[in-house]
Parts: C-alpha cells; structure tokens; sequence
C-alpha cells in the first residue's frame, strides 16, 4: 500500500462557508465587515461559516438572523469558491436566496447596500468572493439582475 506524504495528512481542511447572493429591485446585496474583524472594511456577500452539524442552507438563514436580522429562503447553489488566505483556506458555497421577512439592522456588519453587478467591480471586495462577482457579472451582463431570469426575487 503507498504512503501518503506526511503534509497531505496534516494539511487542515478549508473553512465551510455560505453566501447568500440576494437580490431587489434589481440590485444584490453586499455587505461590509466591521473595521475590527479579520479583513475588516472590505464588502462581501453576507454569510458566514458553517457550525459544525449544520447545512449550508440551514446556515446561511442563521447567519443572516444574526448579521441582519432578517428571514431568507435559500434556492439553487449558484457557484463554489475555493480561496486561500496567509491564515488558511475557505470553500465558499454561494447560494440564490430570497430575502422573505425582516428589516435589515446593522448588527454584526459595519453597512450594506444593494448595487448592479455593474456597481460590485467598484467595491473592495474580498479576494474570495470576486469569483462570485465575475459569474454574476457573466449572468447579468446589463448590470441589472431582473434582466436574469434565474435568479429569485424578494417575495
């Protein structure tokens, strides 16, 4: 039987994490992480890790309870990204969400806004989620994502 070199072994997993890509009114959501979090400043699709025993679906609609206080559905996966970082790597699951129920409230990101994939380029995005960026940009190249049918709306 071949051995497996020992840095294959020991090589961590990378860290399990969803994003919501939700759209209104013909704009996506970003929002920004707070100034005193790892990569704090940048934009970012909202999401976060996944605990551990739990679905990327049934995080996504915890983590969006918890950063924005509002309710979403989570529809098809939409693209996933691998990226690595000086600290470790991430698997990124990016999923169509529909935002269903809730006012958004600041309370785990600095800010939010809605903008056409036209706008997310001008964004200093993290470097993980840019791969999100250039597919919707591919899906809604008129910058208005009610142009792309595939993606569901607010209710």
């Amino acid at each position: 039987m071949p051995q497996t070199p020992a840095t294959e072994i020991s090589r961590p997993l990378p860290l399990a994490v969803g994003a919501a890509i939700i759209c209104h009114a013909g704009k996506v959501l970003l929002t920004q992480r707070p100034v005193d979090k790892p990569h704090g400043g940048f934009w970012e699709f909202p999401g976060g890790k996944l605990d551990s025993g739990e679905s990327p679906h049934q995080s996504l609609r915890r983590e969006l309870r918890e950063e924005l206080a509002i309710e979403i559905s989570v529809g098809p996966i939409l693209q996933t990204v691998y990226h690595h970082y000086d600290w470790g790597a991430v698997l990124i699951m990016a999923y169509h969400c529909r935002w269903e129920n809730g006012s958004i409230e600041h309370l785990e990101v600095a800010d939010h806004r809605w903008l056409q994939t036209s706008e997310l380029h001008q964004m200093p995005i993290l470097p993980a989620d840019r791969p999100i960026v250039a597919k919707l940009a591919q899906l809604c190249p008129t910058g208005n994502f009610e142009d792309f049918r595939g993606m569901p709306g607010p209710a």
